[in-house]
């Protein structure tokens, strides 16, 4: 299976990737406060976007389209205003939720009324749909950013996006009813069977077990594989989703429910809900629900990584990169491209995870003493090196929806094997409909 090592947000890592915090860099960097836009005469993007010797024409606005997360959009709108205050660009942010915004790109865009960014957790099938284009940047702007999260918004070697945030989960535990963090399963399903009490609603641990992104750290670690990996390049011919691996972690999965330690219909609601009332020894969640639950737990909140599997191996959770794509419908394409540089610049990138404790793969960020003095940062840390990244094949759309319905199944007790060749089947058929070879 493989990991990103590469990624530990740590400083010995960071160091690996080229980071070096010293005013000279930052001064040179794109990611430097002002955008150069903002200095010269000339109507030119700043130094983050590869303008034309004449420069293109400066547009009135952009128009972006984050998701529509009320918390955030006050940092996005704060970002904006300061663009706006550099180069006169006025910024239409609309809000769109992000699972929505493919679908509704491929319709509006056309017409004329779609953003000239918007915001996805990867690259998925967007080259596929032909809502995206080339990021129009320079290698001086993709220094700014960890290799492995410019790759993730890459299909074939052409960049899309910009890189805003990378993320996996972990888990995060209450100090005042699990002390210390369970290093093994076993630990963890001690600590199951000692504070489950269903009448009470109270429970040593619960997570999204009918969600394939949470189950698939249980089901990869186990040794299970989505599209075999021939050195970067995936098969989709050779599905691991119903092989050995897969069911041993789905099997592991089931247990819990059989022994009542994971009330059947768990979703994100119970999940957090009990968790912020000290009712959850431990869950697994992303980084996203740190707010919530420091607001909730303050101090007694830590974070480490998921227990190791019985055989010592590492549950493989997801490593996700969102940013800002490049809409194949914009009309300015230098300046978007522009604007995407300066919201994830150093500067808006370290006021965003201050704010939402959501970490950016920009060097010079990664490297700050905020982030690598922060132990609930360095609790995902520790889980990120053995995190698996989401194949860049189009084809990962079409194995969400039958894993769902199959892990769906065995939390009900269904047959583990029979549950996911079914799944299998019809990850195939999906395939083969959407022309798949």
């Amino acid at each position: 299976m493989a990991t990103i090592s590469s990624l530990l947000i740590l400083a010995s890592t960071l160091a690996a990737c080229g980071s070096n915090n010293n005013d000279k860099d930052a001064a040179n960097s794109p990611s430097a406060t002002t955008p150069a836009s903002s200095q010269a005469a000339s109507e030119t993007p700043s130094e983050s976007a590869s303008a034309t010797p004449e420069g293109p024409a400066k547009p009135a606005e952009l128009t972006i389209w984050p998701d529509d997360n009320a918390d955030k959009l006050a940092i996005i709108e704060a970002a904006a205003k300061k663009y706006t205050e550099q180069t006169g660009i006025k910024i239409n942010i609309k809000p769109v939720a992000m699972n929505d915004q493919p679908d509704v790109l491929a319709l509006d865009g056309p017409a004329g009324k779609g953003p000239d960014l918007f915001y996805q957790p990867g690259i998925g099938a967007l080259v596929v749909k032909g809502i995206v284009q080339e990021i129009k940047t320079t290698d001086t702007v993709k220094e700014a950013y960890t290799p492995e999260a410019l790759q993730a918004l890459s299909q074939d070697g052409v960049l899309y996006g910009i890189p805003a945030v990378i993320e996996t989960y972990a888990l995060f535990y209450n100090k005042k009813l699990v002390p210390t963090a369970p290093a093994t399963i076993a630990d963890l399903e001690k600590i199951m069977a000692e504070q489950t009490d269903a009448k009470k609603q109270q429970y040593g641990f619960l997570f999204e077990a009918a969600n394939f992104y949470f189950a698939w750290g249980f089901l990869g670690g186990s040794g299970g594989y989505i599209f075999k990996d021939n050195g970067g390049k995936y098969d989709i011919n050779d599905i691991g989703l119903n092989k050995e691996g897969t069911v041993k972690g789905a099997t592991l999965i089931q247990s819990w429910f059989n022994k009542g330690y994971l009330p059947k219909g768990i979703n994100g609601d119970i999940v957090g809900g009990l968790f912020t009332q000290g009712k959850v020894g431990a869950v697994i969640n992303g980084p996203w629900a740190v707010t919530d639950y420091k607001k909730a737990l303050g101090d007694d909140l830590a974070v480490a990584p998921i227990p190791t599997l019985e055989d010592g191996s590492h549950p493989t959770s997801f490593i996700g990169v969102k940013g800002w794509m490049l809409s194949k419908f914009s009309k300015s394409p230098e300046w978007a491209s522009d604007f995407a540089a300066f919201l994830t610049n150093e500067e808006n990138s370290l006021e965003y995870f201050q704010k939402t404790g959501e970490v950016p793969p920009v060097k010079n960020v990664l490297n700050n003493p905020i982030l690598t003095g922060d132990p609930i940062v360095a609790g995902f840390s520790g889980q990120i090196q053995y995190g698996f990244p989401f194949p860049t094949v189009p084809e990962l759309d079409h194995v969400w929806d039958p894993m769902a319905n199959a892990l769906k199944f065995i939390t009900e007790g269904k047959d583990v094997q029979k549950s996911l060749d079914d799944a299998v089947t019809a990850v195939n058929d999906k395939m083969k409909m959407a022309g798949a070879k």
